[in-house]
């Protein structure tokens, strides 16, 4: 019996999460988006939360993209820091918000703007 879809990522928008299964299926990951405003979009019929959701079949799969995503994340944001010079750029570990904090409050903890979850500032380099 196959494992059931698994949610690995929460975006905003629906052409996030588009680039986002793009960028999966490029390291050979299927994934399907799921827009709780455009029930349309979805192969699964998960209804308990709000917001665009992107699932993979199983919890297998599911943990090589979530590794996948984080060391994504963590490349574009140091890439972000590097040619902001003025502003740090961290993506929430929660709910995938990419927020912009000034260079400042490196290695410090903030808010994420977007779910109010704790977020790690990076110190350079980091």
């Amino acid at each position: 019996m196959a494992d059931e879809p698994v949610m690995i990522r929460r975006t905003n928008t629906v052409e996030e999460a588009d680039i986002i299964v793009a960028w999966l299926d490029e390291q050979g990951i299927e994934a399907t988006v799921y827009d709780h405003e455009n029930p349309g979009v979805i192969a699964f019929g998960v209804t308990d939360t709000e917001g665009i959701e992107i699932f993979v079949a199983d919890a297998e799969i599911a943990e090589r993209a979530k590794e996948l995503l984080e060391e994504h994340d963590r490349l574009h944001a140091e890439e972000a820091a590097v040619t902001s010079g003025e502003t740090v750029q961290v993506q929430c570990e929660e709910c995938g918000h990419l927020n912009s904090y000034s260079d400042e409050l490196r290695g410090s903890v903030q808010e994420c703007a977007e779910c109010d979850a704790y977020v790690d500032i990076p110190e350079a380099g980091e």
